[in-house]
This record gives structure tokens, C-alpha cells and sequence, in this order.
């Protein structure tokens, strides 16, 4: 091959390399769009309820052994589960979800499992996020001083590097292992057919698994199911 042939077809590959790239950097800035949708569609969803702070799912007044407490991702993951109470707050961050913590009444639960973080990290550097874990988690000792609170790691899912969910997720552990509270990485249980059309929040499967999981390290004593 002479100099010029081999000259032109390293241009067509860079040429390549740079619209893969565009396609790439367009299919994310695409992707954040769905997410910011899907997020304004929540709290859209939760002020025609009243008060967008009002939580979609509500602890009810029969207090049951499990809580969950999270964001939109815990939504139906209490359908497996008869003696599991989940309060969903779509769109929450972490710090937010403490101060709901410290100022509403959620019983005496033997487990508590927290799942949030997602809403942080697409706006927030991870160590802030850290700090504010560690915060929710000494927060949510004082509410629950006598039950096992576990941290559910943040979910691989589109718009977020994994890289950056696992990151955060080894954070989250350091967090459980200095609180002495217990730490669980929901994303060994989840596959990539488990999440909805959008490929941010999880479908029946999905919420089922995860709820098996949120069962599971309630206590030998619960059943898996709701039956």
C-alpha cells in the first residue's frame, strides 16, 4: 500500500472513531433527557396528590416488621411481601430522605432497608453523596435503635457509568462497615430484562427480584412471598 492509500484509510478511521464518538456523547445527552422527563413526570404525579413531600406509597397504620425507604425504585417491591412496609419517594435524594426520616413517625420495624442515591449522583460528586449516607444512616440508628438497618446499593441502570455505581456502591459499604449497619448490592440479582422500557426504573420482574432480596435479609422468620 502506498503512502497515500494508507494515509486516506487512517483518515476514514478517524473519521469513524469521531462519529462513534458524536453518536455516543448524542445517545447520553438523550438518555439524561429521558431521565429529567421521567423525573418532572414524578413530581408532576405527586402534586396532583397534594403535596409533592407526600410519599407515593405510605407506610400504612399496621406496622409491619420490614420498612423500606426509597426512591421510585422501591415502588412495588412490597407487593412480594405481606409483612414488608415500603415508603416510595420518587425523586428524592439522600439528604432529603433523612430529614423525612428525622421528622416522620415509621414505627419500630426489626429491619430497615434504605435504597437512595440514584437522584444524587447525576448531580452531585460522590463524596458528597458519601457524606450524606453517613449522615442518613447515623439518622435513621437514633429513629431505629433496635433494628438491623441495611443500605441497598445504588442500581446499574442507563444514563450512569457503572464505574461511578460502583464506586459509590463501595462507598455505601464503607459507610454499613464504619456504622456497623449491613450493607446489600442489589445488582447481583438483577438483569438487564428486569428494568422497563426507559432502562431506569425496574419492571414486575425486576420489582419482584428486588423484593425477593429486601425478604430474604428481613429475617429466616418472613416468608418470600405474599401469601
Amino acid at each position: 500500500m502506498d503512502n497515500g492509500k494508507w494515509f486516506c484509510s487512517k483518515c476514514r478511521e478517524s473519521r469513524v472513531r469521531q462519529l462513534e464518538e458524536k453518536l455516543e456523547a448524542a445517545l447520553l445527552q438523550i438518555q439524561e433527557l429521558k431521565e429529567l422527563n421521567a423525573s418532572l413526570e414524578e413530581k408532576l404525579r405527586a402534586a396532583t396528590v397534594g403535596d409533592a413531600a407526600q410519599p407515593i406509597v405510605q407506610a400504612p397504620t399496621a406496622r409491619k416488621p420490614i420498612l423500606v425507604i426509597g426512591d421510585s425504585i422501591v415502588r412495588h417491591v412490597g407487593n412480594v411481601n405481606k409483612h414488608m412496609d415500603v415508603v416510595c419517594l420518587p425523586g428524592i435524594r439522600t439528604e432529603q430522605l433523612r430529614r423525612y426520616v428525622e421528622n416522620r413517625d415509621l414505627g419500630t420495624p426489626d429491619t430497615v432497608i434504605i435504597h437512595v442515591g440514584t437522584n444524587d449522583l447525576r448531580r452531585r460528586n460522590p463524596d458528597f453523596v458519601l457524606g450524606d449516607m453517613g449522615d442518613l444512616v447515623m439518622k435513621a440508628q437514633e429513629k431505629f435503635p433496635k433494628a438491623k438497618i441495611y443500605i441497598s446499593g445504588i442500581l446499574r441502570r442507563r444514563g450512569i457509568p457503572w464505574r461511578r455505581v460502583d464506586v459509590v456502591n463501595r462507598m455505601y459499604e464503607w459507610v454499613a462497615q464504619r456504622r456497623n449497619v449491613f450493607f446489600v448490592d442489589p445488582n447481583s440479582w438483577l438483569q438487564d430484562g428486569d428494568f422497563g422500557r426507559d432502562g431506569l426504573h425496574l419492571n414486575r420482574s425486576g420489582s419482584t427480584k428486588l423484593g425477593g432480596l429486601f425478604s430474604r435479609i428481613g429475617g429466616p422468620k418472613l416468608p418470600a412471598t405474599g401469601s
